[in-house]
């Protein structure tokens, strides 16, 4: 009871499964079960000369809804990182310090407070489900004020026309099981890569990037018009 709050609305959340370096064993396919996840790889470069050498990037493929049996349900808001551009998740990887009541995220290294609901409950017998390992994916339940869903689609159109056709059947069902007030981002990507402008109705507008060209954040921001 100590880590709870009112009534809420659903939304999940992957905390984060820790990382394992090459030499660490890793039951891949029970992270795949837990998680609904599917790394690149499965370890990780512990050094910058491992990762100059690996052909395939480091990547995950993740489905947000996949069921997952004993999913964790917790009634409270997440606590997030407060580094500006971090905003990883409190999850079983962070470094906990019980004594100042702080934890770090692994991601950016940033020391945080936690809030005095935590501070005043949790030790090394208390934990909050976040910080369980067996809860590496939990499901909040979110104030019923929180902003619309957020949904951003990014389609390979570098594939057979069989397997096009099969990824927009594949789209049009996932829009139709979107929430009304849901907002969608819609990206393809080729030899070039499009961001398309899905509010115009009269004609059909996308912006493009060159696929063989690095952009940097601001110039993709400007060329978006943020």
């Amino acid at each position: 009871q100590a880590f709870a709050a009112p009534e809420r609305l659903s939304a999940r959340a992957l905390v984060s499964p820790c990382v394992h370096t090459s030499g660490g064993n890793m039951d891949v396919r029970s992270g795949e079960n837990i998680n609904g996840t599917r790394m690149s790889w499965n370890i990780w470069p512990s050094t910058r000369l491992d990762a100059t050498r690996i052909i395939v990037p480091l990547g995950c493929l993740y489905t947000p809804l996949k069921p997952v049996e004993g999913l964790q349900l917790v009634e409270y808001e997440p606590v997030i990182c407060k580094a500006r551009d971090c905003g990883a998740v409190l999850n079983p990887c962070c470094f906990v310090d019980f004594h100042s009541k702080s934890w770090t995220c692994p991601f950016c290294l940033q020391r945080n407070p936690f809030p005095a609901m935590y501070a005043e409950h949790i030790s090394e017998v208390s934990l909050p489900a976040e910080l369980l390992p067996a809860c590496s994916t939990i499901e909040y339940i979110l104030p019923s004020q929180c902003s619309p869903p957020i949904f951003l689609l990014v389609l390979d159109t570098a594939i057979i026309e069989e397997e096009l056709d099969q990824a927009k059947d594949s789209l049009q069902q996932s829009l139709a099981m979107m929430p009304q007030d849901a907002l969608v981002g819609f990206i393809t990507f080729g030899a070039m890569v499009y961001v398309h402008e899905l509010s115009s109705t009269a004609l059909p507008k996308a912006y493009a990037f060159r696929g063989a060209k690095e952009y940097t954040s601001q110039q993709v921001a400007y060329q978006l018009g943020f």
